[in-house]
This record gives C-alpha cells, sequence and structure tokens, in this order.
C-alpha cells in the first residue's frame, strides 16, 4: 500500500518562508522543516522520540546552531540538507501523517495554572518577580487577604500569600513562568505584612488544587497586620 505525504507535499511545493513548521506522524511523533518552494532539500529537526535514519541523507547533524541559538529547538536534533525524499521515506516508517495536523497547543504556564485554579474560588493572584545574576530571574505570584483592595497588595502593611513553583534539580529555580513538569513542587508562603514569612503548604506540581483550597481558607480565617509605631 502506497502511503501519502499530503502534509509535506504542501509544504514543499509552497515552502515555509524561513521558518519551521510542523509535521505529526501517525505513531504520535512531531517534526518540523525549513524548506523553500519546491527546494530538493531541507532543514529538519527531529524532537525526542524520532531518531534520524543511520543512512547518508542524515549526516549533516548540526549541533553547533542548537547551541548558538541558546537551545531554542529544544530537545532534539537538527538536520541540514535532507533531501525531500529522505523526510518522505522517514515519514512512511513512522505509518505516515497523522490524520490530525493542527499544530499542538503550548503547554499552560504555572502562572496560568494557578490564576485558573484560584480564580474559581473568587481569588485574584498578582505576578511578581526578582532580576537574578546572569539575566535570569525568579517569578512568582501573591494573593493579599484583603480581596476587595484593588492594585498590587501591600506586602509591607498587610498579610498576603507568596506561591511558585520550586525546582532544584539542576539549580534552584523558582517560577511561574513555565509549565508545571515532572519533580516540580507547589510552595505556598503565608506573609504577615511586616516581611517575616512562614511555609503555608507544599505540594507536587499536579496537586495545586489542594493548594488553591488552603488559600481559600486562609483567604477567609482573620488575620492580624502587625501595629506599627511611627
Amino acid at each position: 500500500m502506497t502511503i501519502s505525504t499530503p502534509r509535506l507535499d504542501s509544504l514543499t511545493a509552497g515552502g515555509t518562508k524561513d521558518n519551521f513548521d510542523g509535521i505529526r506522524l501517525a505513531d504520535g511523533n512531531v517534526f518540523t522543516l525549513k524548506v523553500g518552494p519546491g527546494a530538493e532539500t531541507a532543514e529538519v529537526f527531529l524532537f525526542p522520540g524520532l531518531t534520524a535514519p543511520d543512512t547518508e541523507a542524515w549526516e549533516h547533524e548540526d549541533q553547533w546552531e542548537v547551541w548558538l541559538t541558546g537551545g531554542e529547538f529544544g530537545d532534539g536534533s537538527l538536520y541540514l540538507d535532507v533531501p525531500v525524499e529522505a523526510v518522505r521515506d522517514l515519514i512512511v516508517q513512522h505509518g505516515g501523517e497523522h490524520e490530525n495536523q493542527e499544530p499542538p497547543q503550548a503547554p499552560e504556564t504555572a502562572e496560568t495554572v494557578a490564576a485558573r485554579a484560584l480564580a474559581a474560588w473568587g481569588i485574584t493572584a498578582h505576578r511578581d518577580e526578582e532580576s537574578m545574576i546572569g539575566g535570569d530571574r525568579n517569578t512568582w505570584l501573591v494573593v493579599g487577604h484583603n480581596q476587595t483592595r484593588k492594585g498590587f497588595p501591600r506586602m509591607l502593611a498587610e498579610p498576603y500569600v507568596v506561591l511558585y513553583l520550586y525546582s532544584n534539580t539542576d539549580e534552584e529555580e523558582i517560577t511561574v513562568d513555565r509549565a508545571p513538569a515532572t519533580g516540580d513542587e507547589w510552595t505556598v508562603l503565608a506573609g504577615d505584612g511586616t516581611g517575616a514569612e512562614r511555609e503555608l503548604m507544599t505540594r507536587p506540581a499536579d496537586q495545586f488544587a489542594d493548594c488553591a483550597e488552603a488559600i481559600a481558607e486562609w483567604i477567609t480565617a482573620p488575620q492580624v497586620t502587625p501595629s506599627r509605631t511611627e
């Protein structure tokens, strides 16, 4: 049986306009390619799960380009000057093209996950961040105890909660800018409005519902803002 490749045929006929465009395979794997209109070769990026055939057509692996772009391709392998027919053979080896060629949706960030879960309780969270050495930054969300007050919570004048994903796999990371991953831990800290904080709860990355409930209970509990002497 001949396996057709309509997605590949369309991309190679019209070109990808100097961008990488994706093809989903029947077995669920994905690769992207950059190709000019009617060109006989393409740049091909194979995502994890796909291995290039051990043939001359796939001998030009370009890890240098991946390094230069700061890893913008993510995990995987980039190949240059791959004959279009070799790309077609790869598609056939994996059962052809998937019937659904809609681009996959990017995973939701921790900020989106948390904000939506808290909103279901009628709670508003505010993003905050701190620049780090080397251009990196820590990011987190802040929830003020007084939910009737508009704007960012006054963290040195009223009780608040801070929440973020914590990861210590390679180096310590505090963030809400990426999707939760296995091994991450939600951390919820409660501040009293004077700069003092205590741990309210920690939960694995897939258990933010517990954190949202704990924050909702904290919101409804009476809080004492320490008095200040002038």
